[in-house]
């Protein structure tokens, strides 16, 4: 039984070498976090890692806890892919905590990839997530047509880049960025910002999510309440040029998460 399992193990590693064995895997931000800090699993419970596979390729994102069942993220990350591994409970990307494995994920049914409008989406877990309150916890989404006002701190955390084009973290990253207001974000946007749509950044730069972060959560700082769902943005933390944010406090969005997860 154990030359089995060795067995078994081997080819698992030799099948998904570029994940597990060496930790090459594709990033999907059309979001390390750049110019954050090291966090812990125990301040971020809600925060999840997911590696997704798509024929040989796999990609990396992020999400949150919705519920034992669900869990929310980018439709970009969602799209052509076969599998989700969603790892839940660590600080870490690659170890602790538990996986879940699931076939079953849904993109909004308005979502445009080519210009990431209603950027939202969720994975149904086969089996029911425990949650311990400690290192796993529900997030606590936004109300419908919750106010998002420029200056407001909100807090994005992940495993994605620590700089463009750099390499991702192992263990779990946050920063504190600034909303800036979509009439401003159009300035480097032009109107593909929409009302489903929000940015953040600090006009200097230096602070923001990157390549990897995609599809995780985006806090208010001084509550935890989720507002947001990494999207998109032009480079990672440069100056002038906040990140955009799928919007959860937009009425057609908030309301189609909630009619099929419950949350």
């Amino acid at each position: 039984m154990n030359a089995v399992k060795s067995c078994v193990v081997l080819f698992f590693c030799l099948l998904v070498q570029d994940v597990v064995c060496r930790r090459r895997v594709h990033l999907r931000h059309d979001g390390r976090i750049v110019g954050g800090y090291n966090a812990t699993i125990q301040s971020f419970p809600y925060q999840v890692y997911l590696l997704l596979r798509k024929g040989n390729d796999y990609y990396q994102c992020g999400g949150s806890i919705l519920n034992e069942n669900n869990v929310l993220t980018a439709a970009h990350c969602l799209t052509g892919m076969e599998e989700v591994f969603v790892r839940a409970g660590s600080t870490d990307s690659f170890s602790g905590g538990t996986q879940y494995e699931s076939k079953t994920f849904f993109q909004h049914p308005l979502y445009n990839t080519e210009t990431s409008d209603y950027d939202v989406g969720y994975v149904r877990l086969p089996t029911r997530m425990t949650i311990d309150g400690q290192n796993t916890k529900r997030t606590t989404l936004v109300a419908r047509n919750t106010a998002i006002r420029a200056g407001q701190n909100v807090t994005v955390s992940g495993w994605g880049a620590i700089a463009e084009k750099g390499d991702t973290s192992d263990t779990l990253m946050a920063v504190q960025v600034q909303i800036v207001s979509n009439e401003d974000c159009r300035k480097s946007y032009g109107n593909t910002i929409t009302s489903r749509m929000f940015c953040a950044g600090v006009p200097e730069g230096g602070k923001d999510s990157c390549q990897g972060d995609s599809g995780g959560p985006v806090v208010f700082s001084s509550n935890t309440r989720q507002l947001g769902v990494v999207s998109f943005g032009i480079g990672c933390a440069r100056k002038g040029t906040p990140g955009v944010y799928t919007n959860l406090a937009n009425p057609q969005i908030r309301r189609w998460i909630r009619l099929n997860t419950g949350a």
